[in-house]
């Protein structure tokens, strides 16, 4: 139970990167709140008699500026830790926490303004309870709208992208050029091959595995090398793509892309293995 639970929790998750995506995430949760405090009116707010409505819409406006200026801070501030790529479901839930109790000290201090009182730190976690109990709702739907949003835009996108390898492969069929390449740092630890026959490059500190057609048969060789003194070795040869910090493969050799909430995937003709792509990389460059 613990170690499915651990497997859940670094378990790769979209990560909002995107400014228009952002903005509508803040927008529609500091809504939310709006309405949620008038219709319902918690917390005593249905004893107020004046001002009510905009007492209110104050709190659904500092929630939308607060969630934004987190998004627009937190990854420059943090660049590795916010890094898309490496993103998972307890950084996200991490994150969320963090916009719960910046959102909370926020209102609080707005309360305090405008209510003319003192500032009492037991009420500070009074307010952070108030806004959880409030937010935790709105969150855990936009958690799971977001991974059906990302999951159709990427399903589509990757649907587009295989036809047009489809039918880059028609209008430009395999030439069987012999193209020889040597892949490895030293004569007795490297490998000669064509380039029809690589499929693709895997990574592992400073080890790389190169998956290639022998015979028409599948085969590796492990040779001790980085993948980039690879990428830089193989420069002069343009079907060579690097689609991960852990990958490079033969665009000539993909089959089709696939993709689902979190990432994009590359499945070729000759391998049943499937290579991530990272998010940082342009999709369309793997086209012909």
């Amino acid at each position: 139970m613990g170690s499915n639970r651990t497997k859940w929790i670094h378990k790769p998750y979209p990560r909002v990167s995107h400014l228009r995506d952002q903005f509508l995430i803040s927008l529609s949760f500091g809504l939310f709140i709006f309405l949620f405090l008038v219709f319902f009116q918690p917390f005593g707010l249905g004893d107020m008699t004046t001002n009510k409505s905009l007492y209110v819409f104050g709190f659904g406006l500092i929630t939308t500026f607060v969630m934004l200026a987190n998004y627009l801070i937190s990854s420059r501030a943090a660049p590795k830790y916010f890094n898309p790529d490496k993103w998972t479901v307890g950084k996200d839930i991490l994150y969320g926490l963090f916009n719960i109790i910046a959102i909370a000290l926020f209102n609080y201090l707005y309360h305090v303004k405008v209510g003319g009182q003192a500032i009492d730190p037991g009420a500070i976690l009074t307010f952070i309870i108030i806004t959880a109990s409030v937010g935790a709702f709105p969150l855990t739907i936009m958690v799971f709208v977001n991974e059906l949003y990302l999951n159709d835009r990427h399903q589509k996108h990757a649907r587009k992208l295989s036809q047009q390898l489809e039918d880059g492969l028609m209008t430009h069929p395999s030439t069987n050029e012999q193209r020889n390449m040597i892949i490895g740092d030293s004569e007795n630890d490297s490998l000669e091959l064509n380039l029809d026959d690589l499929i693709f490059i895997q990574a592992s500190d400073n080890y790389c595995t190169v998956h290639y057609l022998e015979a028409n048969k599948l085969s590796t060789q492990l040779i001790r090398t980085t993948l980039k003194s690879i990428e830089t070795q193989l420069g002069d040869f343009p079907e060579l793509k690097r689609c991960h910090r852990s990958f490079m493969v033969n665009r000539q050799k993909i089959s089709k892309i696939s993709g689902n909430a979190r990432a994009y995937y590359i499945h070729f003709f000759v391998s049943d293995q499937t290579i991530p792509v990272s998010r940082g990389i342009k999709k369309d460059s793997f086209l012909s």
